[in-house]
Order: C-alpha cells, then structure tokens, then sequence
C-alpha cells in the first residue's frame, strides 16, 4: 500500500564477477534440498555511482508442508555497504507491500530511489540493504497477476456502468482469473504466515545470525509475523505505516473510507485562506459525488503502460476511489479543493494527475493481485462480519458509497477463492518483545492515528513516532524520518524523543513552504 528520496564506486553486474560475496556465507543442511539462494546476473541496469550491486532468485517450496512438490522463486537484490560493517546485521526491505503491489525491480522501473531512500539507515552506515518482492508479487515467478482483471477494467472505465454493472464485469473478471490461476499455483499458499517461512529459509541461505526488517504498509504485517514466528531471527524492525493483525480493516471499512475523505476536507477548512476560498467542501464533494452519479465526465488521459489516448469516464463512485488512492499522498491534500471545483465546473484538468495516479495501479502487469486476494481470504475475511459491515455501512452516507459496493466484491472474491481461513492468531495482535520502530502519518487514509496510537500499545518494546502533516509511508517524505529509522538501527535503546521535535519542526516548515493553492 505504498510508493519515493554519494562516494563513487563502480559497480559490478554480474554476480558471476564478484563470486565469493554473491554466494551465500554458510548452508542449512534441513533446507538444502528445498531452498535455494542461485546467483543471477541483475535483470536491471545500475549506474557508476551505485553500491556494489548482486542479485539473487530464491527458489522455495510453493507449499512448505510438501518439499518435494511445485518450486517458486521470488526476487533477492543486495546492496552493499559503501564500507561494511561486519557486525551490523543487514536491513531487510520486505517489500512495497499491498498485498501484492511490486517493489519497483523490475528492468524497466528500477532506479536509484531502490536503494537512496533508505541510504542512510543502511549502505551510508555500513550495514547492507536487502530488497525482496515478496512471493506472486512483482518479479517472483510466478506472479500471480489477474491479466483478465486489467483487461476488463481497460474496457469498463471507459463507459457509463452503475456499480452493480460495473461489479458483474470484475466479478466475471475474477471467476476466469481463478479459474486460470488455480491451476497453476496453490493460491492457498500465499499469505502472511508462508511469506514470514521464506524470510527465515532467505536469512539462513544468506548465513545472517539475524536481520533488521523494514516493513511499510502491508509489509509490515510481514515484518510483525516474521517477529512472532522467529523471535530469535530478527534483531530490530522498523515499521512504517504499519498494518496491524488485530485490527479488522474490513469490519470498518465504510466509516474508515469516510473519515479519510474528512481528514482530506478538514486540511482546507483548517486553514483560513482556503476556507474561505473554498468553503462547503464536504457539502459540495457530496453534491459532486451524486451530480457524476448522474451525468458522469469524461477525463482525456494517456493509457499507462501502453500510451495512447484514453477516455476514462468519472462517475461520482468512481470518484470515491480515486479520490482514497490520492490521499496517499499529503502533497495532495493541498489540490483537493481545486480538483472538487474543477469538477463542478465540468472541467477535467485538474482532476487528469489524479486519475493517471489511479490508473498506474489498475492497470500496473506486476502487481500481483491475485496474491493479494489470496491473503485478504485467508487472513482477513475469516474474520470479518460482513453482515454487520453491510449495516453498519448503509447508514455512512454519500462518502461511503464506493466501500458499501467494494464490501460486496471482497466478499464475492473469497467465494470464488474458496480457500481455507487462517488460524484464529492471525487476527490477533502480536506482542513480540523484538525492539520496534513504528512511524505513522497522520493524514493516513489507511489508518487514523488514534487508531495506530491503540494498537502499537500491545507492543511491549517499541518507539513511537506521529508525522501530523504527513499521510502513508512517512520515510518517502522525510529525511528526518529516516535519520530517525538510522539512529535506532544503529541502537534500539537510543531515545529518538529529540528526533520527534526536531522532524515535527520539518513537517511544519515544509508545509509553509507548500501553501494551499488558491489559485
């Protein structure tokens, strides 16, 4: 659920040139016959300025429970340190979370920003920096993307459908996903707990006593099973934007969707200028979402990934989401009112950027939907009282009409995946003792701070820092953030209160220094 920030070296290529340092250092003799770690030459390019650079497939049982059955293999990048440290413990990178959403490795995405934005905490301080896709995401193979999915919704978005119509397509989508992918992969077998089982089988090919894990967004439920099932494996985690196990994200998904929505309101009311500017923006963002409803727009974009002029049509539903997957972002917060007003005035300009963001993750071959369906029905559905959702999102009002639809469509998704529920522990909170970072913005669509602010108190070893002005995946948008993330990997003890103060003054200048556009 995420998506950003020199000495010279030149780096090399090809594992092949650099072999003793690409093998990993010791073998577990259990393992040896069911997992892997095989050297590859980099699938990307790297430029002069880059760490030294190795990459690996990790080749793992697709079902642990049979060794001999169906291999799959995901992704293994390393950076490593400008001048390594022998006794720092490499920093995990466990993803871009999701479920399912890719990391960037691919050749034609991946950049600098793979291992810059986490310089400081890593390759800067001699300690190396590990990247994975996790397994059916982004390079693993297989990935397990619903092609069917991105196809039909190519077509819906370019016409007028109701949300029934519009959920018949994508149930239809999914039936014929299922059908193709369940042949070829155990979708069982894609989950938190497993992907938790290829962290421990990757620690021990890499011969790491133990890792420092990095987990945003859905990662870091990844990050808190690995604590809760391998204690001794890891040796601190730094969490950002974390997705806790106890918390039923579904059960309240319309009051939550709606909420977001207002804290995206409340950033203009709270500011006198762009209150007065654009005054009655909850009203008017009502009206809006039932005026589209009822005569939706079209906005003139180009198709990513395969360009070409594309006519996405914008209904008041369709609306709601893109709106949701912007806030994200707390750069947007601040052109929220002007998209509102450009879209009463039937003009589509300032509502394309939006859009096109909204688009890159619909249409986006690596992301591995499939998986991330697997892990909601396993994991969460169980878990969820869908009836009781449904009440209690009736009475939400216009804001929650996308949510009351999407509930219907979860739970539709999980009948056709038909998979067996998770243990009642993975609904739980895990209270591993394992020294913890977490790092929360609170513009966080995902999960209001209060909220984190409850569930982190279950963590009985832990440091806990509030980004107000910042919304999802705080270390992409602050420098201090990951100062901060550095000084405690470097000591879990260190007090990072100073740190607080001093990256809440960041967020507040930066802020000024952004303005409201009330142009």
């Amino acid at each position: 659920m995420a998506v950003s920030k020199t000495l010279t070296v030149t780096p090399l290529l090809l594992c092949g040139l650099l072999l003793s340092a690409c093998e990993p250092r010791s073998s577990n003799k259990a393992n040896a016959d069911t997992t892997r770690l095989k050297p590859t030459a980099c699938w990307f390019e790297t430029e002069s300025n880059w760490p030294v650079t190795q990459c690996f497939m990790m080749e793992v049982p697709e079902n642990y429970a049979k060794p001999a059955g169906r291999k799959i293999q995901f992704p293994v990048v390393r950076f490593l340190a400008w001048k390594r440290d022998p006794d720092k413990r490499p920093l995990l990178h466990l993803g871009a979370g999701g479920p399912g959403a890719n990391l960037g490795l691919e050749p034609e995405n991946a950049s600098e920003w793979l291992w810059a934005n986490y310089a400081e905490m890593t390759v800067d301080s001699g300690r190396d920096l590990i990247l994975i896709d996790p397994r059916g995401t982004g390079m693993a193979r297989p990935r397990l993307s619903c092609t069917e999915f991105i196809n039909d919704a190519d077509t819906a978005f370019q016409r007028n459908l109701t949300p029934e119509e519009e959920t018949r397509v994508f149930t239809f989508s999914m039936e014929h996903c299922y059908n193709r992918l369940s042949a070829e992969a155990d979708l069982a077998q894609y989950n938190s707990a497993v992907v938790a089982r290829d962290v421990e089988a990757l620690r021990k090919q890499l011969g790491e006593p133990q890792l420092n894990l990095y987990g945003v967004s859905y990662a870091s439920r990844y990050a808190l099973t690995v604590a809760r099932d391998y204690p001794t494996s890891v040796r601190a985690m730094v969490l950002n934007s974390t997705v806790f196990p106890d918390i039923n994200y579904t059960q309240k998904l319309a009051q939550d969707s709606v909420d977001a929505y207002g804290r995206g309101l409340e950033f203009c009311r709270a500011d006198k200028q762009c209150n007065e500017r654009y005054p009655n923006l909850r009203r008017r963002l009502e009206t809006l979402v039932q005026t589209l409803d009822e005569t939706p727009i079209t906005i003139p974009v180009k198709r990513p990934y395969t360009g070409g002029d594309y006519p996405f049509v914008l209904s008041g539903q369709r609306l709601l989401r893109v709106l949701f997957q912007a806030l994200y972002d707390e750069r947007f917060y601040g052109k929220l009112p002007a998209v509102i007003e450009g879209l009463e005035k039937g003009e589509s300009e300032e509502a394309t950027g939006v859009v096109t963001t909204f688009l890159d993750i619909i249409f986006d071959p690596y992301f591995g939907d499939a998986a991330g369906v697997s892990h909601f029905c396993v994991e969460e559905a169980p878990f969820v009282d869908f009836d009781q959702a449904r009440v209690d999102a009736a009475d939400i009002g216009i804001l929650g009409g996308s949510a009351r639809h999407d509930l219907e469509l979860l739970q539709t998704q999980c009948r056709i995946w038909a998979l067996p529920p998770a243990p009642l522990a993975e609904s739980q909170a895990i209270e591993t003792p394992v020294p913890t970072l977490l790092m929360h913005g609170g513009l966080d669509p995902v999960l209001a701070a209060d909220d984190a602010d409850k569930a982190r108190r279950k963590l009985p070893n832990h440091q806990w820092l509030l980004f107000p002005h910042l919304a999802h995946d705080v270390i992409s948008a602050s420098n201090c953030a990951e100062n901060a993330a550095a000084r405690f990997l470097e000591d879990p003890a260190t007090d990072l209160a100073e740190t607080v103060t001093q990256c809440r003054a960041e967020e507040i200048t930066a802020t000024l220094q952004t303005p409201i556009s009330t142009q």
